[in-house]
């Protein structure tokens, strides 16, 4: 359902065409919320059918048309409806986690999975920078096309709500990759123990790295209830 709230919130800001909002999806709604070309196109029509949006039709050539969809008062209503409630969160599916507590019966691929994550983050946290930067530099034509139409003090508060969404989102790809790295360096001194200390060293690593063990399901864990 949030895939119909980013459109109407991207449309919020002025008009747009199916392509302009593909192209969203692919850079700055994208860091937020994805969506696959083929999700977009049938999510306009149907809030096209709802009465949230409504579409103007421009011939760009002979035998092709380009459509413009514009929100309504309706769809501001329902997008303001929307975003004044509490957040809600999705059961949590983290497939890079849940590879690395089952990666005991392949320990070779550690250094790999580590360096991706690792990696991954380093170019999320990159471009996000690059987005935020754009914008402190009243650069993006999107969000100042949204501030042209509020007054100082609304303008303060769109920009603010952006730096937190952006900065937010880098700080936890900096936690990531610190969390990488840290994994790296124990990798790295558990390979050059000897044989015999290497068990002790990946008991006592989690506590070393000031970090509680825990159980699947996030359950504390004692050593009886080791898997």
């Amino acid at each position: 359902m949030s895939l119909r709230y980013a459109i109407l919130g991207y449309l919020s800001t002025g008009p747009g065409t199916g392509y302009d909002l593909a192209r969203q999806f692919d850079t700055g709604l994208g860091w937020f919320w994805s969506a696959r070309h083929s999700q977009i196109y049938p999510e306009l029509k149907r809030l096209t059918e709802d009465g949230l949006i409504t579409r103007d039709t421009t011939m760009v050539s002979e035998n092709m048309d380009k459509y413009i969809y514009s929100i309504a008062p309706e769809g501001l209503a329902v997008l303001r409806d929307w975003a004044s409630k509490p957040p809600t969160y999705a059961p949590n599916r983290d497939t890079e986690r849940l590879q690395l507590i089952f990666s005991d019966d392949s320990p070779e691929s550690l250094r790999k999975h580590l360096e991706t994550h690792r990696d991954h983050f380093r170019r999320r946290r990159e471009k996000l920078q690059a987005t935020i930067d754009t914008i402190r530099a009243g650069e993006h034509e999107r969000v100042n096309s949204r501030l042209a139409r509020r007054g100082p003090e609304e303008a303060a508060l769109t920009l603010q709500l952006r730096e937190m969404a952006y900065v937010g989102d880098i700080e936890r790809a900096d936690l990531e990759i610190a969390w990488a790295e840290r994994g790296l360096a124990w990798l790295d001194s558990h390979e050059h123990k000897p044989k015999g200390r290497q068990q002790g060293a990946a008991l006592a690593a989690p506590q070393a790295a000031g970090v509680q063990q825990v159980g699947e399901g996030g359950v504390p864990a004692d050593a009886s209830a080791a898997p």
